[in-house]
């Protein structure tokens, strides 16, 4: 991503030898480093993204693990294995691919290395991993953040936004009226650090992240209150503050332990539900002191299995967020497009700037992720985020453009497009037509799909990859995730390793793509609403909510058989009627 600050080599190489000395002190093999907060995000500002401090790889997924003797290992999936080998100096820093799982890999290293004592900070270690390494390693020691923060030198974060609650006809049903669903008993609840989900069931944003409408905090869901806890700067809105069955609690976090022990002893709850994958192994500690490990019980997902369910409210709020968001979009192809006719000098970091000017543009809040936005061989690096003004947009490029907003409601956007920078009388690389036309058929094949409720996420993974590995193409990350209030959303995936089953009412991303390395890459991204099929009994089908053309210099109409040229065309008329068309531009 673009780096809000940046670390040079000498820096990560004192970081690395300032945190193998505590390593000493501490008799470890290894140390355990996440890309996580204590909340466990996805997206973490690099400030507050440790891992970044010891390899300077910017990806927003990664896991580090430090060597006692030996490099700094970098685990990296296929979205980010040209980046990686880009952005870390190799003489401190291996990058290891990962095809599968990084968690996985990582686990096996420990054992394959015979790393007996592993270190890991236990408010950035999720309870579900660290039992992983508990069982790699004959001894997991737990550090916390403030342990390292004494060697190094981390960055502060921003003053915090107030925290504003969503009028309703944006999201729908009132807190209560969501915990009356989860909860069948008063005396039942449920640990959240999810930030997500804590803003999805509170109905309340608050922009604390960069790229996240969601706020900083924890929470005590039961069936008549919810209780959530921040720090004493941040700001909450009256409205926010009078809404019932919400109630703030400003604390350092350190006192949260004693501030729950007082509600369980008003309370008296009988069981309070965790997800492991979603608590980190401090607060988990925390928890078993004060209910007690037979209070405390998983459920797998926390809230995900109510959250992933759009209600209709939802619905129409997110559909006319992709309204907005599309035609940011189609703004931004067309200012390409036009400045390369009236040849002007545009580069990738002059792309990045107005794609997010389009989206303010139609009203947007916020980005819900860093902007993609890779011109030539760049489009091959599948989260190219560190875009150039040196890299000067010519007619004959191909561009990959992947973009999202949040527009009122808080619910995040999320398309890409690749598309050819000049016009079609400029004549695109015919291997361009080629990947980008086998792509467009992937994304045809899977969002046309009839299929039956409960149908896992493999299966329509295999229905978006198959035109290309027919012609010995294929691509190193899923077909599609969720997308809900961040963009990245639990609760539905669509890969091939999903044995998640398809709901009605789910958001999700489909999005197959090609990536040359030294060529240029393409994907084309379309986010869609699971409903029932209006003929077939039992039967599921997709709804689109991205209606942006592709770009008919890439087309190669010879490889689409007819039911996919009539597919295109009725797509195509849906977004020349809405202004969105690429066939419009001349």
């Amino acid at each position: 991503m673009k780096k809000s600050f940046s670390l040079s080599n000498q820096t990560i190489k004192s970081n690395i030898n300032k945190l193998k000395k505590v390593m000493v002190d501490k008799n470890l093999d290894a140390m355990y480093i996440s890309s996580f907060d204590p909340f466990l995000n996805e997206y973490v500002p690099l400030q507050d993204n440790h891992r970044y401090y010891f390899t300077n790889f910017t990806g927003s997924t990664a896991e580090a693990l430090v060597l006692a003797n030996g490099k700094v290992r970098l685990y990296v999936d296929g979205r980010y294995h040209e980046q990686a080998d880009l952005e870390v100096d190799n003489t401190e820093v291996e990058v290891v691919k990962s095809i599968d799982s990084i968690t996985a890999d990582l686990i096996k290293d420990i054992s394959k290395l015979n790393l007996k004592h592993v270190g890991y900070e236990a408010d950035r270690t999720s309870l579900s991993f660290l039992k992983r390494i508990s069982q790699a390693a004959t001894e997991a020691i737990a550090l916390n953040s403030g342990e390292l923060a004494k060697v190094i030198e981390f960055e502060k974060l921003p003053a915090l936004k107030e925290i504003q609650l969503v009028a309703r006809e944006f999201r729908g049903r009132d807190t209560l009226e969501k915990t009356s669903t989860i909860f069948s008993d008063k005396n039942e609840g449920m640990y959240l650090t999810a930030l997500d989900s804590i803003a999805w069931i509170t109905n309340c944003r608050g922009y604390h992240l960069p790229f996240l409408s969601s706020f900083y905090s924890r929470a005590l869901v039961t069936k008549e209150n919810v209780y959530i806890f921040v720090t004493p700067e941040v700001q909450v809105s009256d409205q926010a503050k009078k809404e019932h069955g919400l109630e703030f609690i400003h604390l350092p976090f350190s006192a949260l332990p004693k501030e729950l022990e007082k509600i369980q002893n008003t309370l008296h709850l009988k069981k309070v539900f965790f997800d492991s994958g979603m608590i980190n192994a401090a607060d988990f500690g925390m928890l078993v002191n004060i209910f007690g490990t037979e209070r405390l019980e998983e459920k797998a997902g926390g809230v995900y299995d109510w959250q992933s369910i759009k209600e209709p409210v939802e619905i129409h709020q997110i559909e006319a967020s992709f309204k907005r968001s599309d035609k940011a979009i189609f703004n931004t192809i067309k200012w390409v497009k036009d400045a390369i006719k009236d040849k002007k000098r545009i580069t990738e970091l002059d792309l990045y700037n107005e794609t997010t000017k389009k989206y303010q543009e139609q009203g947007a809040k916020e980005q819900s992720f860093n902007t993609i936005s890779g011109v030539g061989p760049n489009g091959s690096i599948i989260h190219y985020g560190s875009p150039s003004d040196e890299v000067i947009i010519q007619k004959e490029d191909l561009v990959l453009l992947d973009s999202g907003g949040y527009f009122d409601g808080g619910f995040a956007t999320d398309c890409t497009r690749a598309f050819f920078a000049g016009s079609i009388a400029d004549k695109p690389n015919p291997k361009y037509c080629e990947i980008y036309t086998l792509v467009l058929k992937g994304l045809l094949a899977c969002s046309n799909a009839v299929f039956p409720t409960g149908t896992k996420g493999i299966v329509l993974d295999g229905l978006a990859r198959n035109p290309m590995r027919k012609m010995g193409y294929d691509y190193a990350h899923g077909t599609g995730h969720g997308v809900g209030i961040h963009v990245h959303e639990p609760g539905v995936r669509i890969s091939s390793i999903s044995n998640v089953p398809m709901k009605e009412g789910q958001v999700v991303s489909i999005e197959p793509g090609i990536y040359i390395p030294g060529f240029g890459g393409v994907r084309l991204e379309n986010i869609y609403r699971v409903e029932k099929h209006p003929v077939f009994k039992d039967m599921l089908h997709f709804v689109g909510f991205v209606f942006i053309g592709f770009d008919p210099a890439l087309v190669d109409m010879n490889l689409l058989n007819s039911e996919e040229k009539i597919q295109l065309d009725e797509y195509e008329a849906e977004c020349l009627r809405r202004g969105t068309s690429l066939r419009s531009l001349k």
